[in-house]
């Protein structure tokens, strides 16, 4: 209060001193005396009227400036907390990217990892598929061996059978089939005979 009464005095002082200048120069520039006395009527009346309004409005100035002073200083506070909202979403949406990044490379890692494992798997499958086949091709051919051998024994037997037969009617005459079924039948006799004699 007391500022505003002493910078209202100084500028009615600064009004006082400087009404006699602009009036001597409104006279020179228009010649008539009239003029100046009416033009600083004018002048005080204007500082008079300003200085009331500026003392009883005072009061009501003083608080829609520190109104709007307030609301200024309450939108730099909410702009403050939007920014340090705005720097922590930015930071945790930075770190997001950090932790996607490192995800993305655990998944390849892993997914590298899965595909050798899947490599080796089906090649561990592959041989032991193979291993399988060539152990029933390997019985197969065994069991295809050894039954062309019983043929072969078996053809074998049947061609020397018949070889023998074939030379046995080639030697065979009458005669010496007639002494044959002799002989064969003195050894069915001879074994008999003896039977009888023991007894």
């Amino acid at each position: 209060m007391k500022a505003r009464f002493a910078l209202l005095i100084i500028v009615f002082i600064f009004l006082l001193l400087a009404l006699p200048l602009a009036a001597a120069q409104a006279e020179e520039e228009h010649g008539q005396a009239g003029s100046s006395t009416e033009l600083l009527f004018k002048w005080i009346n204007f500082f008079l009227l300003f200085g009331a309004a500026a003392y009883f409005g005072g009061p009501w100035l003083k608080r829609t400036f520190a109104e709007i002073r307030q609301g200024v200083r309450a939108e730099i506070e909410s702009a403050r907390q939007q920014r340090d909202s705005s720097q922590q979403q930015l930071s945790e949406i930075e770190q997001r990217l950090a932790r996607l990044e490192q995800e993305i490379d655990a998944l390849r890692e892993e997914a590298a990892a899965n595909a050798v494992a899947e490599a080796n798997r089906i090649r561990e499958a592959a041989r032991r598929e193979a291993e399988r086949v060539l152990a029933t091709a390997r019985a197969e051919i065994a069991s295809t061996t050894s039954a062309a051998r019983l043929e072969l024994r078996a053809y074998t037997a049947r061609m020397t059978v018949r070889l023998a037969a074939q030379r046995l009617q080639e030697r065979l005459t009458s005669t010496a089939h007639d002494a044959l079924f002799q002989a064969f039948l003195s050894n069915l006799v001879a074994p008999a005979a003896g039977r009888q004699r023991r007894q």
